[in-house]
């Protein structure tokens, strides 16, 4: 079948009936859309998991510490969440240690959301090297939109190092 200059494959293609089309960013790598979090409250668990998946990330969300510790040292993951409660929870500081290892054994980004916003945190956070800080994060698009713009920070990222290595 020929085409004229007007008509386009393009527009002759359509998606198989019945079938969605997936948004472009959900045809990404899977590797490159894995997350980590861990969080000390399973419904802020599950809101992060939430707002990852609307995104098309895969979270892996951990029930502790130490599986989420386990994880930082056994997978690559480009994106790493840690949700801290008040400073003065329980598990307030196994958590943050856990961020500071995870930043040092990982070139993930690095976000930390905390439950309170505080002065002391966010400066420990940024000391710490963090690509975000969410002082007490919990509207769902706002997450959605931390998880899009890590998305183009990996992207351009991946420029920048393919740029400078070749």
């Amino acid at each position: 079948m020929a085409f004229t200059s007007s008509q386009t494959t393009s527009s002759k293609l359509t998606a198989p009936k019945g079938k969605k089309r997936q948004p472009r960013h959900a045809m990404a790598p899977p590797g490159l859309l894995r997350c980590l979090v861990v969080s000390w409250s399973d419904q802020r668990a599950e809101l992060f998991r939430a707002a990852a998946e609307t995104e098309a990330w895969q979270a892996i969300v951990c029930c502790d510490v130490g599986q989420f510790i386990r994880n930082v040292f056994r997978m690559k993951v480009p994106l790493t969440i840690v949700d801290l409660p008040r400073s003065d929870e329980l598990g307030y500081i196994e958590l943050r240690e856990a961020a500071a290892r995870s930043k040092d054994a990982s070139d993930s980004l690095l976000v930390v959301a905390v439950a309170q916003a505080n002065a002391a945190d966010e400066l420990w956070a940024r000391q710490l090297g963090v690509w975000a800080h969410l002082p007490e994060a919990s509207d769902p698009a706002g997450l959605e939109m931390v998880f899009r713009e890590a998305r183009k920070a990996l992207v351009r990222q991946a420029i920048n190092s393919t740029e400078s290595t070749g």
